[in-house]
């Protein structure tokens, strides 16, 4: 009988187990999926700038030539994370190539 409830306790708690873990990596492709746009906006955030500081009216200014190196700081930091949202992204892609062969 005590063997019956252990393997019930076992059985619900997995149970619970695998929800959260589902419920946790769905919540990490969210951010992954939020930090690569976040990435890509700065990019072209800071290609705008780095435009704007080449044109001639603007060449030289300290204050755009400042957000240049700013929103450069920026994109390395958010690429340090890029281990994480790659990995993601691995994830997303394998479950697209495993939808379009069930479909």
């Amino acid at each position: 009988m005590s063997l019956i409830l252990a393997l019930l306790l076992s059985l619900a708690l997995n149970v619970l187990l695998v929800w959260y873990l589902k419920k946790v990596l769905f919540k990490l492709l969210f951010i992954s999926d939020n930090i690569d746009n976040l990435l890509t906006t700065m990019q072209d955030f800071t290609a705008h700038v780095e435009r704007v500081n080449g044109m001639e009216t603007y060449y030289g200014d300290e204050v755009l030539q400042g957000l240049v190196n700013h929103s450069k700081d920026i994109v390395e930091a958010i690429e340090e994370y890029e281990g994480v949202y790659t990995i993601t992204r691995y994830i997303n892609d394998e479950e697209e190539e495993y939808a379009e062969e069930e479909g």
